[in-house]
């Protein structure tokens, strides 16, 4: 029998495979299209212009094959400030060989559009599936520029520049005439207005806004009712926080809720009705009345039987506050606290969460526990935790519903004994636990 090695002068270099002889062309394409989206997103704004060309610069077959595949070319990527575009013709071609397929549009337009590029980019505005406007104003919008009707995203940035209207009224024109359109991104200094257009038809709205009034928020959560994901970003800062509605808004469909801001928020909080949410993610800063921040979550988790997931960022200021949730929200799967300062998280916590033989125990669906803050808790308390979240069932409890801990992140606490660092890893081995956090021992003899 003959050995075959690396160095064998007599093996001759193999050159690499071509995966358009080897492979069937659907998979191919498949390949491709992927490779391209990887390039892509999620930061469309900072790839590679030479997209997807640069597959055609590797042969001739390849070029001839990118060529002809449609769905490479439906993600545009464009500036069109005068100059930006080179060739109005380069520019039809690359549309003309997307073919009839659904197209992706990121366009930005600065301060001196070059008002052909655009005219050429929306005559193809029935084929929108997904389109980012990045704009400093809209005065240059046409009324002839209507007809979205495949268009399922819009996502709207603006930065203008003081004392220089923007325009956004224009946008109701891509709303009125955009029947599948259902998620809405607004990053914008100014009021969402034209979004009340097709609110009703909407499943996810992302605000990021700094300038409206909460009250405005919340006419705008009225009129879409049919919302299945809200996030919302919130910066005004004034003292006075509105008052609740009188009858709170009911979002029937509600499923996930982000909302980072101040205290205004809590308006918002008990103005909402959301019987189905199983989301909720809260970052919070410029707060400094825990009592009735607490108060308005809870008044809007009542109404939220099914929450299954929440994450508190800087909101909790005391443990109280902590265990309340724990107790009244026996449905968490995932449970993840962030303390901003002081002693959030103590022992208290940790022994509420030890399951025991007999009776009902606080979160008996949870399967990840994030805990971040700092934190002095004696190794045996901690320990004696894991092991009984993470013991097999028929030993803690035998109702269906209890569930073993899965994953566990502890960040900025103390660093524990060796004995506890072998045990924990111990579990993580036999049962399968996901631990992150200060699991190097400490120096038993400080």
């Amino acid at each position: 029998m003959t050995t075959l090695r690396i160095n064998d002068q007599s093996t001759s270099k193999k050159q690499p495979t071509d995966p358009l002889k080897a492979l069937p062309p659907e998979l191919v394409g498949d390949i491709f299209h992927l490779w391209l989206l990887d390039r892509l997103y999620p930061l469309p704004q900072y790839s590679d212009s030479q997209l997807p060309t640069l597959l055609c610069r590797v042969s001739k077959s390849w070029r001839d094959f990118v060529h002809t595949s449609p769905v490479l070319w439906a993600h545009v990527i464009i500036e069109t400030s005068q100059g930006a575009v080179a060739s109005l013709h380069v520019l039809q071609r690359r549309l003309e060989r997307s073919q009839s397929a659904p197209l992706f549009m990121h366009i930005a337009v600065g301060t001196s559009p070059d008002v052909d590029v655009l005219r050429v980019l929306f005559a193809e505005c029935s084929r929108f599936r997904s389109l980012t406007l990045s704009v400093v104003d809209l005065s240059w919008w046409r009324d002839t520029m209507v007809g979205f009707t495949q268009l399922r995203k819009l996502t709207v940035r603006t930065w203008p520049k003081p004392g220089v209207p923007i325009h956004e009224y224009n946008l109701s024109a891509i709303f009125s005439s955009a029947p599948c359109l259902r998620c809405v991104e607004w990053q914008s200094t100014t009021d969402p207005r034209p979004v009340e257009v097709i609110g009703h038809q909407l499943h996810s709205l992302d605000l990021a806004v700094s300038t409206i009034p909460i009250t405005r928020i919340l006419e705008l959560l009225t009129v879409c009712p049919n919302l299945r994901n809200a996030a919302i970003t919130f910066n005004v800062t004034d003292e006075q926080t509105p008052m609740p509605l009188r009858e709170r808004i009911l979002l029937r469909e509600l499923r996930s809720l982000y909302l980072r801001g101040s205290m205004h928020l809590t308006c918002l909080l008990e103005s909402v009705q959301a019987p189905l949410l199983s989301r909720l993610v809260m970052h919070w800063r410029q707060y400094n009345d825990p009592t009735r921040g607490l108060e308005a979550l809870e008044s809007l988790l009542v109404y939220s039987p099914h929450l299954e997931n929440i994450a508190l960022d800087n909101f909790l200021k005391t443990e109280d506050g902590l265990i309340s949730i724990i107790t009244n929200n026996n449905n968490l799967v995932r449970l993840s606290v962030t303390a901003g300062s002081g002693k959030l998280i103590t022992q208290r916590t940790l022994k509420l969460l030890t399951r025991h033989d007999q009776g009902n125990q606080p979160l008996p669906r949870l399967e990840e526990l994030v805990l971040r803050g700092e934190v002095s808790v004696p190794d045996e308390v901690l320990l004696r935790m894991i092991e009984s979240r993470t013991s097999p069932l028929d030993d803690v409890s035998r109702s269906r519903r209890a569930c073993t801990l899965k994953s566990i992140r502890l960040h900025r606490w103390k660093p524990m004994a060796a004995g506890t660092v072998s045990r924990v890893n111990a579990i993580c081995e036999e049962r399968g636990l996901k631990f992150t956090g200060m699991v190097s021992p400490c120096d038993e003899d400080d």
